[in-house]
């Protein structure tokens, strides 16, 4: 009967000393918040950063039209809403950026934005999102606004709607999320605005809120 085959001495010991640096080397990417292995512990990370605490994933988005190693994720709590990003490196998932709407003003809405440039494809990615408090609006929708001067006065003009195909309800809470990806020089001409468009159950326009709160991020 055959005896099964060992590994020698020397290379049980090396094999040893490389699972213990492995370790070390997990350890010490999750200490300083590099190379996390889980997405939404880089998430997390962006999100303390911004002062939010005790936050919950309401919803998560991948784009890979923009960047396939990124993950963006709607989070919130009583007292906030948050949208923020991670993104996959060479070591392991990363912290990215956030934006953080205070939640504790009574507000029927909230709003912000979270926009992108990826400079080597020239687009931009925007994503619209916030809480719905006010139990009369049923649905919202996004409309981005070009300003122009003309003549010495200023002209505004919708150029696109963005429709929100339903309010994501998650502990006792309201939320929408949706994104628009473009190329970058298409709203060269003037200033873009983003106005949230609030409607009642019977498709009536109860409201509107021009969005002035959020964040931007470049990559190469």
């Amino acid at each position: 009967m055959k005896q099964p085959k060992t590994l020698p001495t020397r290379k049980k010991a090396a094999l040893r000393r490389i699972i213990r640096l492995a370790v070390l080397l997990v350890l010490a990417w999750q200490f300083f918040h590099v190379g996390l292995v889980l997405p939404v512990q880089g998430i997390y990370g962006a999100v303390e950063r911004g002062g939010a605490t005790g936050t919950r994933v309401i919803a998560r988005e991948w784009n890979p039209d923009f960047r396939a190693t990124q993950l963006f994720y709607l989070m919130g709590s009583e007292e906030a809403t948050v949208l923020a990003d991670t993104s996959l490196g060479l070591f392991g998932w990363e912290s990215g950026f956030e934006c953080t709407l205070d939640c504790t003003e009574g507000a029927p809405l909230y709003a912000g934005e979270r926009s992108m440039t990826r400079q080597d494809r020239d687009q931009r990615l925007h994503f619209y999102f916030g809480r719905v408090d006010d139990p009369e609006i049923a649905s919202v929708a996004v409309s981005i606004q070009m300003e122009t001067y003309e003549n010495g006065q200023m002209q505004r003009r919708e150029i696109e709607r963005l429709e929100v195909p339903e309010l994501l309800e998650r502990n006792g809470y309201r939320y929408f999320l949706v994104h628009r990806l473009r190329e970058a020089q298409e709203d060269s001409d003037g200033i873009v605005r983003a106005v949230v468009i609030t409607r009642d159950s019977s498709g009536r326009e109860i409201g509107q809120l021009e969005i002035q709160q959020g964040s931007y991020s470049s990559y190469g």
